[in-house]
């Protein structure tokens, strides 16, 4: 009984980690419609009026979600395992 419930758990968790990861490459590849290198400007960097996101932080290409994903995918594993090995 105890290896089939960490055989669900363990299921269960590279789903949720998937699922967590798809919206992650979307807006990967979203990015790579300008065909532009990561990291670099075009054009004159002044500041141009009525654009939203001039002066924040520049663009490091480490993409957040896929983090946050993975992240939380380690520590419901770690959880699970936890309460499992409990028992």
């Amino acid at each position: 009984m105890r290896t089939r419930m960490k055989l669900v758990i363990g299921a269960a968790t590279t789903i949720v980690a998937l699922i967590l990861a798809a919206p992650a490459q979307a807006a990967t590849a979203a990015d790579d419609q300008y065909g532009a290198v990561l990291g670099e400007q075009s054009g004159g960097g002044g500041q141009v009026a009525g654009v939203e996101g001039v002066g924040g932080l520049p663009f490091t290409g480490l993409d957040l979600l896929l983090v946050l994903g993975a992240g939380t995918g380690l520590v419901a594993g770690g959880v699970a395992l936890r309460r499992t090995a409990r028992q």
